[in-house]
């Protein structure tokens, strides 16, 4: 319903020679879109350029993956593990 009503109003500004107004979301979007591929390929080409070798830089990157998901399988498991000690001793509760 809005789609149509926003068409119907484009295509009368156009009619009359105006243009429709644009938002932030107008200008910020494409922005940030251009902001993260940059972000992206500055981190690919740090990559290709490290100092240390490929097989080193490699070893390194999977050694940090593993100790941060080892951490957020820990984080998770006592978080897990508090909800269902909290639920127990609320059953207990008259």
């Amino acid at each position: 319903m809005f789609e149509r009503a926003r068409d119907y109003s484009e295509s009368a500004l156009s009619a009359i020679g105006l243009q429709p107004r644009r938002t932030a979301a107008d200008y910020v979007l494409p922005a940030l879109g251009v902001f993260g591929v940059g972000l992206l390929v500055g981190v690919g080409l740090g990559l290709l350029l490290a100092p240390k070798p490929g097989v080193e830089l490699r070893g390194d990157i999977g050694r940090r993956v593993r100790r941060m998901s080892a951490r957020r399988r820990r984080n998770h498991d006592s978080l897990d593990s508090q909800e269902h000690g909290e639920a127990h001793d609320d059953d207990d509760v008259p």
